[in-house]
């Protein structure tokens, strides 16, 4: 039974070398376009390296096919470069399987090390074998068996260990809050999987002359039982990467419960909306209309020619009490009109955006939208000042009336807005609003015979900021609101 299991696995090598390859390059490229779908949680920023390390692992597994062909063809230097590329690409492999399992484990490490470790071995390790090549005259098949052997052990075998442990604490702390036992199993399985991949790719290894290569490895494990080490490595990447596809389903649970925040954000805003409407055009109306009628009845009061000798202290002291009372009813209708408006103010600006470059960037995509003006869209820096809703406000307005007279005036193909935290303006400011264009110089000439240019230059100082206004005929315009810096 054994002998005709090694028949036909002998003679159908290739297929399953193929087999192997095209196990990791799926999980690979099935990784590479799940992180470019981008992702909040912490899992999704380690998928990277495993993607990597799924299209590495294949193509390291198909050389075992390539190179006994070109054996053929080439020279036997020729050939020992293939194999010693191999060695290098199997380095590379193990290496991303590594990054794989620091990122993993992230919050226990510094965030430098998932990087700065994997480049150091890698560097390290190759820079030994690049010697060793160069100072050893003649190559001989078992000096790379040895140091892939070396390579199985110490790199490859702790990082599939590393990568099982990390996923098992990503079920645990990451994705155990959402409640998704399924997605908790299949990370669990995965773990499962990359420990057999431990064993069948990390411990059994090609011979070598040194324990326990010299005794479990590959050719002994095929004489026993039947069967190559490809077969059982396949096993273990179809383990890992069907576990992986299930997983994947906590992304889309993510992106539905993005979505659900989303509407019911949308929703609130509607209803923030819808209720500050109905407040100003119908409670703030009705409460003016009984404010005119009171002041309508006060001046009325106010007109009537009464002699004080005419009326009877009582009816004198009821009249004074009368518009008294009406007085003071005016300035309560007044506050709670002022309270009203406040609290119109209140529930809009709940529903705006707190960051000032999202704000930005929803006018700049408003205008893409009604204009076929091209307008590009820069941001550098980080805040270092915190402005206002009313501030917020008047700096969107003053980008509006910008880009709204270019669309008008400049007969421009292309804007530009930037925003700049940090020190801009050779250190003067601390927060900058550039808007430009390519026009004819004459973006802001209609404005400067109206209100628009008046108005920006108002909002600028009510901002405390410096605005300024550069154009000259046929070289486009530059708008520069900068606010002075706080140190």
């Amino acid at each position: 039974m054994i002998d005709q299991l090694q028949r036909f696995f002998a003679a159908n090598d290739g297929l399953v070398q193929f087999a192997h390859g095209q196990v990791f390059l799926i999980l690979g490229v099935a990784m590479w376009l799940q992180w470019r779908q981008r992702s909040q949680l912490e899992l999704a920023r380690a998928l990277p390296w495993l993607a990597v390390f799924g299209v590495l692992e294949a193509f390291s597994v198909w050389a075992n096919v390539f190179v006994p062909i070109q054996a053929r063809l080439l020279s036997p230097d020729a050939i020992e470069a293939l194999r010693f590329l191999q060695l290098l690409l199997t380095l590379a492999t193990f290496v991303a399987l590594l990054g794989f399992g620091l990122k993993l484990i992230e919050p226990a490490l510094p965030a430098w090390s998932t990087w700065y470790i994997p480049l150091v071995v890698a560097v390290a390790v190759t820079v030994a074998l690049l010697i060793q090549r160069a100072t050893v005259s003649s190559a001989v098949p078992i000096r790379n068996a040895t140091v892939e052997v070396l390579l199985r052990y110490f790199i490859c075998a702790p990082a599939a260990l590393l990568a099982a442990f990390g996923l098992r604490q990503q079920a645990g702390r990451l994705i155990g809050p959402l409640n998704i036992d399924r997605i908790v199993r299949a990370l669990r399985v995965a773990g499962f999987g990359f420990v057999l991949y431990a064993l069948l790719e990390g411990l059994l290894t090609p011979v070598a002359p040194f324990f326990p290569a010299n005794v479990i490895n590959e050719t002994a494990v095929y004489r026993a039982i039947g069967v190559p080490a490809a077969l059982l490595r396949m096993a273990a990447g179809l383990v890992i990467t069907w576990s992986f596809f299930r997983a994947l389903d906590v992304f889309r649970v993510e992106a539905e419960r993005v979505a659900q925040a989303l509407q019911r954000e949308q929703a609130l805003n509607a209803e923030r909306e819808r209720i500050s409407r109905e407040l100003h055009d119908g409670t703030i109306q009705s409460i003016y209309a009984a404010g005119l009628a009171l002041d309508d009845a006060h001046h009325s009061l106010e007109s009537m020619k009464l002699s004080p000798a005419a009326l009877s202290a009582e009816d004198a002291a009821a009249l004074a009490n009368a518009r008294s009372q009406m007085r003071a009813v005016m300035d309560s209708l007044n506050r709670t009109v002022q309270d009203i408006r406040r609290y119109i103010y209140d529930l809009r600006s709940a529903g705006a955006e707190e960051d000032l470059a999202r704000g930005l960037i929803q006018i700049v995509n408003e205008y893409r939208m009604r204009s076929r003006l091209h307008i590009e869209w820069a941001v550098e820096g980080r805040p270092l000042r915190d402005l206002t809703p009313d501030q917020r406000q008047h700096v969107y307005q003053i980008a509006r009336e910008a880009l709204s007279n270019i669309v008008r005036h400049a007969g421009a193909t292309q804007a530009r807005v930037e925003l700049r935290y940090g020190r801009c303006d050779d250190g003067q400011a601390d927060l900058c609003l550039r808007i430009s264009d390519n026009g004819n110089g004459r973006a802001l000439s209609g404005a400067g015979q109206g209100h628009g240019l008046r108005n920006m230059r108002e909002r600028a100082r009510l901002l405390g900021a410096r605005l300024s206004i550069e154009s000259a005929p046929g070289a486009g315009t530059v708008v520069m609101l900068q606010f002075e810096s706080q140190s």
